[in-house]
């Protein structure tokens, strides 16, 4: 039956390839920033686009003054580091308005980032940001030119072609959209390493977890092909080899170069659009349980994605895929079958987590086995609403299976052993 359905969905495929940002990569690039600017601006006035805390520790003023030497007007908008909720974008879309600037440019983590790229694509307009919000396709027509800096190694903001607005949602308190199109994505990316390598090391590890998501859902996806799968397999690979250095030696270059790199791949991987996102169970399922518990994105991804694996290891296509990413995260497949070496994914996923002090179950993270039901209703109706997870996602979800598979993630690492040596699934 599966090779049935996989015929059917490679005759009927096209695929249309694109790369993202132009990137500047490398430490102590941000010195260049104003050189890039300059660039791409329409005028000499510019917004910057932070949060409090990064700019009150000084970590935009390398930014700041090389805009001034490039004779920059600058204004900088930088409240509370939290995600964007609608009346924040609000508040933001009017300030960027004031004034007619030449360039937005966005420094910080992923919300920050998506801050910049709204108020781009807002500023000076009479468009409502609620009539772009998913699941509408309404398609974007304008955005003033974009320079966006990371200072964590997870969203891949900088190069992603989405910008995640929360919205109020009455089963979990708040819920995840985003707007989404070419106009979203920057004109430039300046990734500087040199700007994370006082990133706290919870920071690190749940951030650092986020990108490995993205790059491993992006590979078991449906939709995935050879090009995908390049740049995914290599930041799964560099992040394998470099979050534990990084968490346990912020200030190691190399490994802070690594999983910049690693985020970045995982950015551009998500933006294509027949990877879609990606629409698989992790981060769709994650939604459920981040707002509810106030579990950090990364974090929730990262503590589900051992799980995901198992809840898709029945499918013939996905064990293969799982067999990439243990190779990809140093195991010696060689002489492992399929099927250990798909085993082998989940352990050393669970592996890398408990190295970097990460929870791996959900019980750890607050939740309560009575609201399972609630969650995974939940999830089965946005993931299609939303993502259209069916699409993309190895394994058909349904109110039962998503119930066990919450279960076991409740339960934890030696539940999902149990269940999965005897192949026990719905």
């Amino acid at each position: 039956m599966e090779k049935n359905i996989f015929s059917s969905h490679w005759l009927s495929r096209n695929d249309e390839y694109g790369l993202p940002s132009h990137m500047l990569f490398g430490f102590n690039t941000i010195e260049k920033a104003g050189e890039v600017a300059e660039k791409i601006s329409k005028n000499k006035d510019v917004i910057v686009v932070t949060d409090k805390a990064l700019h009150d520790i000084g970590l935009v003023d390398g930014l700041l003054s090389s805009l001034e030497k490039q004779e920059f007007k600058v204004d900088v908008y930088a409240p509370e580091a939290i995600e964007p909720t609608i009346d924040q974008i609000h508040k933001l879309i009017e300030e960027a308005s004031k004034k007619d600037y030449g360039i937005v440019i966005g420094i910080g983590g992923g919300s920050s980032l998506d801050r910049a790229k709204i108020a781009a694509c807002f500023a000076g307009t009479d468009e409502k940001v609620e009539d772009y919000l998913a699941p509408s396709t309404k398609p974007l027509t304008t955005s003033k030119p974009k320079l966006l800096i990371p200072t964590t190694s997870g969203t891949g903001s900088e190069v992603s072609n989405t910008a995640v607005v929360i919205a109020p949602e009455e089963r979990v308190g708040t819920a995840k959209t985003w707007i989404t199109g070419e106009h979203v994505l920057a004109e430039y990316a300046l990734i500087d390493p040199s700007l994370m390598m006082k990133l706290p090391p919870r920071v690190t590890a749940n951030t650092g977890f986020d990108a490995l998501s993205h790059c491993a859902e992006g590979v078991i996806s449906k939709q995935a092909n050879p090009f995908s799968d390049a740049l995914a397999l290599q930041g799964i690979k560099l992040m394998a080899e470099n979050i534990r250095r990084a968490y346990h030696d912020g200030e190691d270059p190399e490994a802070r170069w690594n999983m910049a790199m690693s985020a970045a791949l995982g950015g551009i991987v998500i933006s294509f659009p027949w990877v879609a996102g990606p629409a698989t169970l992790g981060h769709a399922a994650s939604e459920g349980i981040s707002p509810k518990y106030n579990i950090p994105h990364g974090a929730a991804c990262g503590v589900l994605l051992p799980y995901v694996y198992w809840f898709n290891f029945p499918s013939d296509y996905a064990q293969k895929k799982l067999a990439m990413i243990a190779e990809a995260m140093g195991v010696d497949t060689c002489h492992m079958s399929v099927e250990k070496a798909a085993e082998a994914s989940i352990d050393m996923t669970f592996d890398l987590m408990e190295d970097v002090d990460m929870p791996t179950d959900l019980k750890s993270y607050g939740m309560k086995r009575e609201d399972i039901p609630i969650v995974a209703k939940y999830i089965l109706e946005r993931s299609e609403k939303m993502y259209s997870m069916s699409m993309y996602n190895p394994k058909k979800a349904t109110l039962e299976n998503l119930e066990e598979f919450f279960e076991v993630a409740y339960e934890g690492r030696e539940t999902l052993k149990r269940r999965l040596s005897k192949r026990h699934w719905r």
